[in-house]
């Protein structure tokens, strides 16, 4: 858990996930500043090539791994020749702290390379209060990423402890490359699970301890604040019971299912944790909404949460607002269009509480 957590107060900031639809990365960086004035972010822009696909992007490196451009697949072959060695490898590095052994490669990370020191320049007279980055979780990587067999790879002791390992240590390599960017402002990482919402299933058979434990690893040895996104349904007081500071959940589709586990949230608020409310759809309904019903929306959820020991006031200090998800999906225009209805909304919050 990060020191943060005892003196910082987002008091309803618009942040965003990682992706969006457009592909040109001045014009992605304009919105960005313009809609996110304390939290900048480096986008990912997966229209632009498959090699900004979100398993893609963090497997660089990783012992085994296989890419078929051609093909666009991703996958892990333990059998291969010189598997032995890039294991070798990669546990040296892990062991030396070698940051830049897990760099993130300039063609898989466009908005990355190019985008953060031009981001850097349009806040040069506003000083932001976070700079945030993104990793892949190891639930939806180890889920999502296969071996030859198609077999998920979670399931094999020796890959999913060289996954943790490889993405924690290209969130420790991307909080540097942030803090170079931005001196003295500090960090959030974001791993982002959709695949959490297979928790419980037949296709995550994971126990709840395992997962608690990936989630812990994943996120452990970072300086500035830690998040996990889901943007389905889950089981929250997993999420709730691990170490990271904040919780991004779709508040536009799933707070009624949140909200099911209110004894858990009061203790994760209470104990200083935040929570990021993605009430902004980013689907073809963002079409029919407004800052203002949006913002009813959210109201009715946070003051079904609240009580005596938890006001209002205090779970909108300690909140967020954000996309429902990640805007990748969506078509350039509704992309903007939520961006702009996340940065409303913050400022519409803001006013209510008078922050």
């Amino acid at each position: 858990m990060s020191s943060l957590r005892d003196t910082f107060l987002p008091r309803c900031m618009a942040i965003a996930i990682g992706s969006l639809p457009q592909v040109d990365i001045e014009s992605t960086l304009d919105l960005i500043a313009a809609n996110l004035p304390e939290a900048p972010f480096w986008p990912q822009l997966p229209n632009r090539s498959f090699l900004e696909g979100m398993y893609v992007q963090y497997g660089e490196g990783l012992p085994g791994a296989v890419l078929d451009c051609d093909a666009e697949r991703f996958y892990v072959d333990p059998d291969r020749a010189g598997f032995a060695e890039e294991l070798t490898a990669f546990y040296e590095a892990v062991i030396t702290n070698d940051l830049d052994y897990f760099a993130i490669g300039r063609e898989r990370s466009v908005g990355l390379w190019q985008g953060i020191e031009a981001l850097a320049l349009r806040y040069r007279d506003r000083t932001p209060l976070l700079v945030k980055g993104h990793v892949t979780g190891p639930v939806s990587f180890g889920l999502g990423v296969t071996d030859k067999q198609k077999r998920s790879i979670i399931y094999d002791p020796t890959l999913i402890d060289v996954v943790v390992k490889q993405l924690n240590f290209k969130a420790r390599w991307q909080e540097a490359f942030l803090e170079r960017a931005f001196p003295g402002v500090p960090t959030l990482t974001f791993f982002d699970e959709p695949y959490m919402i297979s928790f419980g299933t037949a296709f995550c058979t994971l126990s709840r301890e395992v997962v608690r434990d990936l989630l812990n690893e994943v996120s452990a040895g970072l300086n500035g604040l830690t998040g996990v996104h889901c943007c389905g349904n889950t089981d929250w007081s997993l999420l709730l019971d691990t170490r990271v500071d904040l919780l991004n959940f779709d508040a536009y589709e799933f707070g009624d299912n949140l909200l099911l586990y209110r004894k858990e949230l009061e203790k994760f608020l209470l104990a200083g944790g935040y929570l990021a409310w993605g009430v902004v759809p980013t689907s073809e309904a963002i079409d029919n909404e407004d800052e203002e019903s949006l913002f009813i929306h959210l109201l009715d959820q946070v003051n079904r949460l609240s009580s005596p020991a938890l006001p209002l006031e205090k779970i909108l200090a300690r909140s967020f607002v954000s996309p429902s998800c990640g805007a990748g999906s969506l078509t350039p225009a509704r992309a903007v269009r939520a961006f702009e209805l996340t940065r409303k909304l913050s400022e519409r919050l803001r006013a209510f509480c008078k922050f």
